[in-house]
């Protein structure tokens, strides 16, 4: 069953945009407050501290990373699930909790994203990316299936920006754009995270990995600029 796309209109502000806002402050700072008082306790020899202060700078690092603040982000699941940080936690402890958490505050970070999009289509960005032929041709692609499109571009580890301006300039359903990305998320960071305890990753290795990850996002994106490039000389 398809997806109706253009669900929301773009008009701005987006309906209770405000509040979003507003509730994303208290949560950045409920996460450094956490952060900070998780720290203290570690130097009075509470053990596990040291994990929650990782654990809330993970998710406040997480908050932020999106197109406007393109940050990788593998490598901090990756610490946080290793025993490095947790030696007392259990590995499905581990596993379930930076999985979880990671996941939410990607969310999070894309909500932003989508409401900072729409502010900027709104300024006449919007009509402007509707006129090229390149739209045209996009957003029948996306209209045709955009939930199972979000979901498995939340999952892939290479960015693909495009789609989620798709869905901005679609105005397709918050609630449903939420939904795809935990879907998609989800078990993306489950993936890392069991890795990371499966394989107990050390600090080394988890940079190691994350510079391969980022190769392959150059790669994977001056290909694709080179076949773009390729179809308008063709034209």
């Amino acid at each position: 069953m398809l997806d109706t796309p253009a669900s929301e209109s773009l008009a701005w502000p987006l309906r209770g945009t405000r509040a979003w806002f507003a509730c994303f402050l208290v949560w950045m700072i409920g996460l450094a407050a956490l952060a900070v008082y998780a720290f203290e306790n570690s130097y009075q020899g509470y053990a596990p501290a040291i994990w929650v202060w990782l654990l809330a700078l993970m998710c406040f690092y997480l908050s932020l990373c999106n197109i406007f603040v393109p940050l990788p982000t593998a490598w901090i699941i990756l610490l946080a699930a290793s025993p490095d940080f947790a030696p007392l936690q259990a590995g499905w402890v581990r596993v379930v909790a930076v999985a979880g958490l990671s996941t939410l505050a990607t969310v999070v970070a894309n909500l932003n994203e989508y409401h900072l999009l729409a502010y900027l289509f709104h300024f006449g960005l919007g009509r402007r990316l509707r006129r090229t032929k390149l739209y045209g041709w996009a957003s029948r692609w996306f209209d045709n299936s955009p939930f199972q499109l979000l979901t498995l571009i939340a999952f892939v580890p290479i960015p693909i920006d495009a789609v989620r301006w798709l869905a901005v300039l679609r105005g397709y359903s918050r609630v449903r754009f939420t939904l795809a990305y935990l879907l998609g998320r989800g078990p993306r960071y489950l993936l890392f995270a069991w890795c990371s305890v499966l394989l107990e990753l050390r600090v080394w290795e988890i940079l190691a990995i994350q510079a391969g990850l980022l190769g392959v996002a150059i790669v994977a994106r001056l290909l694709w600029q080179q076949s773009r490039q390729q179809e308008q000389s063709q034209r």
